[in-house]
């Protein structure tokens, strides 16, 4: 009787295929993650192009303003710029709700909170959850590299442009070109803020959302979108006020994610 010869793998053999394959996996996953990184900065790059969209409909409507704004407060330290629709404010009433067409299908206002000051300095958990931000913010207000942050939005208005009053086809950009000045950024994820500034860029910008090399995605006066690193972008915020020297007006880049 002929003796019938194995056709199976030994164990050696089917340890070093999974050798092979970790090895590869290995070489491959950075690939993988870096691809899905560039497509996620390239949506979210698409979804700041659709945002000047928007405005450029609001600025026809509502005499060359940019996005929504309030009047004045004469309390405030600079009482002739108009006041901002922001967390002071409750979800249903700040400035996507403002933008006619962003949110196609709202959804019922929802009442004010006992205190509705409280609710917006001082929010809690619960009275959060209570109001929540998602129901009254598009969708393309979320990063698809932001993974769910505070309010439901990962974008950020440049709050300068409304103290300086600054509307459509202005000329005073402190010495730089409509091309160059931010008009809206990346919100770091915990962070609630509807607004930057250049004194909290530090705690409201996210600064490497797509990487160290990349940096994040900001909308620029002249509509295009741009992938900045954090210095380049501080200055593009503010350009109206004096440069100062020290270590307060530079961001802090220290030990960035990757």
């Amino acid at each position: 009787m002929r003796n019938r010869r194995r056709t199976g793998f030994t164990l050696v053999e089917l340890l070093v295929v999974i050798g092979i394959i970790a090895i590869l996996m290995g070489l491959l996953m950075p690939a993988f993650a870096k691809a899905r990184m560039q497509a996620n900065s390239v949506r979210c790059m698409s979804n700041l192009r659709q945002m000047g969209i928007y405005m450029q409909t609001y600025i026809n409507e509502n005499k060359g303003w940019l996005f929504p704004v309030g009047p004045p407060d004469p309390n405030s330290s600079t009482p002739e710029a108009p006041t901002t629709y922001g967390t002071n404010w409750m979800p249903h009433e700040r400035w996507p709700m403002r933008m006619p067409g962003m949110v196609p299908h709202p959804p019922d206002k929802l009442p004010y909170p006992d205190d509705a000051n409280t609710y917006a300095q001082t929010p809690q958990p619960d009275v959060m959850m209570k109001y929540p931000a998602a129901p009254f913010t598009p969708a393309i207000l979320l990063c698809p590299g932001d993974f769910e942050p505070a309010e439901a939005h990962s974008y950020v208005l440049n709050q300068h442009l409304a103290d300086q009053r600054i509307r459509a086809g202005t000329k005073n950009f402190g010495g730089l070109t409509s091309s160059e000045v931010i008009v809206m950024g990346e919100k770091i994820t915990e962070i609630r803020d509807y607004y930057m500034e250049r004194p909290d860029f530090d705690r409201v910008v996210e600064k490497y959302r797509h990487g160290v090399r990349l940096g994040s995605n900001y909308l620029k006066f002249d509509w295009h979108v741009d992938t900045l690193p954090p210095r380049e972008a501080l200055t593009s915020i503010d350009p109206w006020s004096p440069r100062l020297p020290d270590a307060a007006t530079q961001p802090t880049v220290t030990n960035p994610m990757p």
